[in-house]
């Protein structure tokens, strides 16, 4: 039987009544072993798993968990009373709400010939070998940025809701009312997806994504994200400032942009600063769209979205496995397989995060690519 999971990718790699000697004894046409292999890909899944967990966009985005719920609090706050020497005061609780996260199984095929292994060549392996690494990256992006841009609920199980950010009760199956905050009330058709003709970002895109974020509560530094096909757009905005080059040396009046030492990742660079938010170009984001949100820190529960793993897991892991729907193998490495299981939702605050689609006056949800 082959194994679905585990904590250490070197001994799912490693299956069970396999021989770390026997392997040795099969030989790629150009001399690498099996347990080379085996090697490689435990080298290839480890990196990329620590460099999902360690992105520095990532990782101001969402927090982790292996819990299918998430409840929070709704509405307004009661304030207090004045105290009586006699008299108690009612008792008063916080209505809350809350929401299902979504959990799916992944996996990539590497399925190589026994004629093929036979002949194979280490580089040919290497190959495949990152084109699976690749296809995971994408996979993992395009739930990220997709639940960012979807304003509608996600079916989990067949009576659970995953939903979006606020927004109209209309547009969800899970009514949110957000909590008051400094003397501001709000209702359940509070929206932050925000539909803006003109097919251009300006920066007063920028000063009410910014003012939206603040109504409740989300001080301090900002971040938003854009596509590449808008970078030449945002960049020419009045008040635009632009990030501090390492190889550039300044003059003294010139204001920069700082960013963190480990700001620039696989398909996401930051370009600068405007309204109070650091501006980030992320690949496969489509033109015309944006989204703003306070991070308050690394992988931190306060974060926009929450990634479900599987029960146990506090972090991504990516496995290798022999495909257990495959059958009896010739070789060891035959039918090799990727496998993931994770599900992007929103967190504990649906405030946290504001949507803008600058082409329509009317929402519509984004396509990744």
């Amino acid at each position: 039987m082959a194994l679905l999971g585990g904590r250490d990718t070197s001994s799912l790699v490693m299956l069970p009544g396999w021989d770390a000697t026997e392997l040795q004894n099969f030989q790629l046409q150009d001399g690498t072993t099996y347990a080379a292999v085996v090697a490689q890909m435990n080298a290839a899944l480890g990196a990329l798993s620590s460099e999902l967990y360690n992105h520095p966009l990532y990782s101001a985005l969402v927090s982790y968990t292996d819990q299918p719920d998430s409840e929070y609090r709704i509405g307004a706050a009661a304030g207090m009373s004045e105290f009586s020497e006699y008299t108690r005061p009612d008792p008063k609780r916080s209505e809350t709400t809350g929401h299902m996260l979504p959990i799916k199984d992944y996996d990539r095929a590497l399925e190589w010939t026994w004629k093929y292994l036979k002949k194979a060549r280490m580089p040919q392996i290497e190959a495949d070998i990152a084109g699976a690494v690749e296809s995971v990256r994408t996979t993992y992006r395009q739930k990220i940025l997709g639940r960012l841009l979807k304003r509608g609920d996600d079916t989990v199980g067949s009576a659970g809701y995953s939903p979006g950010f606020a927004t109209a009760a209309s547009a969800t199956n899970v009514d949110f009312t957000p909590p008051s905050y400094a003397g501001t009330s709000f209702d359940s058709d509070h929206e932050h997806y925000v539909g803006i003709a003109g097919g251009v970002f300006t920066a007063a895109v920028f000063t009410d994504s910014k003012d939206e974020l603040r109504e409740h509560g989300h001080e301090g530094d900002l971040d938003f994200i854009i596509s590449p096909s808008d970078e030449a757009t945002v960049r020419g905005l009045t008040g635009f400032v632009p990030v501090n080059a390492s190889w550039v040396e300044y003059g003294a009046l010139q204001d920069r942009a700082r960013f963190g030492a480990n700001s620039v990742a696989v398909g996401v660079y930051p370009i600068g600063a405007i309204e109070d938010f650091r501006v980030w170009v992320v690949r496969g984001m489509p033109q015309y769209y944006g989204f703003g949100w306070k991070s308050y820190g690394a992988n931190s529960q306060r974060n926009p979205l929450r990634v479900r793993l599987d029960k146990g897991m506090t972090q991504p892991m990516i496995t290798a496995m022999a495909d257990p729907r495959a059958g009896n193998a010739t070789t060891p490495l035959q039918y090799l397989m990727m496998y993931t299981e994770f599900g992007v939702g929103i967190g504990s605050d649906r405030t946290n995060g504001t949507a803008r689609y600058v082409n329509n006056a009317t929402w519509a949800d984004g396509t990744v690519s």
